[in-house]
């Protein structure tokens, strides 16, 4: 009774014949299999092209779904086409993460990739929640390139323990999130990666479809490491690629297609991010956001600072041109110039509004179409932009809110701070300033005249 209770040992195996498997038999990734260094891969096109236009579609593409699709679609107490953008991702992208493991030709630790599958769901699922409540605040007006306490929109909130809850919302998003997305997501890759060797060197050449994948999958990951700012994450699985790639090579082995993919990702985009951040070095606004060592601005940061208000203007500007288009032809006479322009709200005299015509050649008899009006209107705020850094200096010493300084008080500040100009500066502008009879100046009339542009402007 006991002998047949006993489980029958397998017959051992004839000479030549497959080893029986089963599950006393280690599997693919089970422990006793032997490493074959021989064994190489073709280049996964299939599950590369799915993997980098999900990243494009679904994760870059959430943000701009939400600002696109009328918002009447997808009311703010609702789950938003982002989010419905960011559940997909949180499914497909861990199972052509899990496609890419099977379809490895060596070994790979199964426990530890489970795991982290397991972690960047959960981090992503975070993320997806932060995220959702994130944009919903940029349509009540919340600015990205400021921080949680600096938004408008959140500084006067009472009590002020909401706050607290705001950041904390903030942290989950940004911090705990990404962490536990992006760093599962990084170490699947490089395990991945791991296995991307052979000792074949006509195995390690990237086919066409690999180089015309190579420039979306580096701007993607540019997109990841800037808005994700895991920029530290990001070098750092770099670094131990090479390391890994230098180490392999005394072996005799190379990177297959598939790991010369992933390498030359990886180095466009560590150049992408430093033509990135030397484009935004002297953004003083970013600077305050990003105030640390390591200063890599977000693309949505910078869109919300610049763009959207760039947008926003050009719409206001098109709708007042409009209002003097009589003609329905796109354009306007020179003449309504400087009434649309002041309209605007910049202060253009009616000289300087001729000296703008003048510049386009444009007569003051003709018309102006709308992109020549642009760029006028750009000329005239940047070169009210120092005007109106001087009337805030200047109103600063005007204590009395009179409109009126003394010219005594003007050249001490001319002479002894900031930019320090001499006795004889000081003499040519004060000539042009018009000194009351009691030794005051007019200060806004006293600027205006110092930043008016050369006669030849």
């Amino acid at each position: 009774m006991q002998g047949s209770a006993r489980r029958r040992p397998f017959p051992a195996a004839a000479p030549g014949s497959p080893q029986p498997s089963g599950p006393l038999y280690a599997g693919r990734h089970g422990a006793a299999k032997n490493e074959d260094t021989s064994k190489t891969s073709p280049f996964h096109l299939d599950l590369w092209f799915y993997f980098t236009l999900q990243n494009w579609v679904l994760d870059f593409g959430r943000p701009i779904a939400m600002i696109i699709l009328p918002l009447e679609w997808f009311p703010l107490n609702k789950p938003s086409a982002g989010d419905y953008f960011h559940m997909a991702y949180n499914v497909i992208t861990p199972f052509l993460l899990l496609k890419l493991i099977e379809r490895s030709p060596k070994t790979l630790p199964r426990s530890m990739v489970y795991v982290s599958i397991i972690t960047f769901v959960m981090g992503a699922s975070i993320h997806l929640v932060g995220d959702s409540v994130n944009h919903r605040l940029i349509f009540s007006g919340y600015q990205h390139h400021l921080s949680v306490r600096e938004n408008p929109i959140i500084r006067n909130l009472k009590p002020e323990t909401l706050i607290d809850s705001f950041e904390l919302l903030y942290y989950y998003d940004e911090y705990l999130g990404h962490s536990m997305w992006y760093i599962p997501f990084f170490l699947i890759l490089f395990i991945y990666f791991t296995g991307c060797f052979t000792p074949d060197e006509d195995e390690s050449r990237m086919p066409v479809s690999a180089l015309l994948l190579t420039g979306p999958s580096s701007l993607y990951y540019w997109y990841l490491v800037t808005e994700g700012q895991i920029f530290i994450l990001y070098i750092f699985t770099f670094f131990a690629m090479m390391a890994l790639v230098m180490h392999q090579k005394r072996k005799g082995l190379v990177l297959d297609s598939n790991g010369l993919f992933l390498f030359y990702s990886f180095i466009i985009t560590l150049v992408l991010i430093a033509v990135w951040v030397v484009w935004l070095w002297n953004d003083k606004t970013l600077r305050k956001k990003y105030p640390g060592v390591i200063y890599i601005p977000e693309p949505w940061a910078f869109y919300t600072l610049h763009m959207s208000n760039l947008h926003a203007a050009k719409e206001k500007f098109k709708e007042c041109f409009s209002l003097y288009d009589k003609s329905h032809k796109g354009k306007i006479r020179a003449t309504d110039l400087l009434a649309v322009m002041r309209c605007l709200g910049v202060s253009p005299t009616p000289a300087e509004a001729q000296r703008h015509l003048h510049l386009h050649k444009i007569e003051r008899g003709a018309e102006l179409d709308f992109s020549t009006f642009l760029n006028i209107m750009y000329r005239q705020m940047k070169q009210e932009e120092p005007q109106k850094e001087i009337l805030t200096a200047l109103a600063m010493i005007d204590r009395e809110k009179r409109g009126l300084i003394s010219a005594a008080e003007l050249r001490a500040k001319l002479t002894r701070l900031g930019e320090k100009l001499s006795e004889e500066e000081v003499d040519d502008l004060l000539k042009e300033a018009k000194i009351g009879p009691n030794g005051t100046i007019k200060y806004e009339e006293f600027t205006r005249t110092v930043c008016l542009p050369a006669v030849d402007y």
